[in-house]
């Protein structure tokens, strides 16, 4: 019998994607950017954000490269899909310092900014690979939840 192939699903930086197909979702390269695996495991309904800046000037909008619009645009499919917002937990990944500069950190505020957003919407953090001055990348498997974070350096 042959085996199934599992496809994988690529999120670009300033993008995500949210699922119920058994696939993997997969980011590479993150340096500052923030990644944001969310799952509802029940329903086996998942989201990956790849967010480049920390907050939208205007606070809200359609454009996933802000951390907090990105969240709020992933949780409304997420629902959409029949996620309750209780049943939704995250991982974070990136964040990472990548040039050293001491006047400009965008990863930690990158980081900052999820942990804030996912406080606010009441969505439980669980895990994280964040900060320090290497990148990463990140799959994550909507069959099981498991989130892999392979470090580059």
């Amino acid at each position: 019998m042959p085996c199934e192939q599992i496809m994988d699903i690529e999120v670009p930086m300033g993008e995500f994607v949210v699922t119920q197909e058994e696939v993997i979702l997969t980011t590479h390269a993150v340096g500052s950017c923030a990644v944001i695996a969310l799952y509802e495991p029940k329903l086996k309904i998942a989201g990956m954000i790849h967010a480049m800046l920390p907050s939208s000037p205007h606070g809200e909008g359609e454009d996933a490269k802000y951390v907090d619009t990105a969240i709020d645009l992933a949780l409304e499919k997420m629902r959409s899909l029949g996620a309750e917002r209780i049943d939704i937990e995250a991982k974070l990944a990136g964040g990472a310092n990548m040039f050293g500069l001491s006047s400009s950190d965008i990863g930690r505020e990158n980081i900052l900014s999820a942990r804030k957003k996912l406080k606010e919407e009441g969505i439980k953090l669980i895990g994280e690979s964040v900060g320090g001055s290497i990148g990463r990348s990140v799959e994550f498997s909507v069959a099981t939840g498991i989130v892999t974070v392979k470090i580059i350096f």
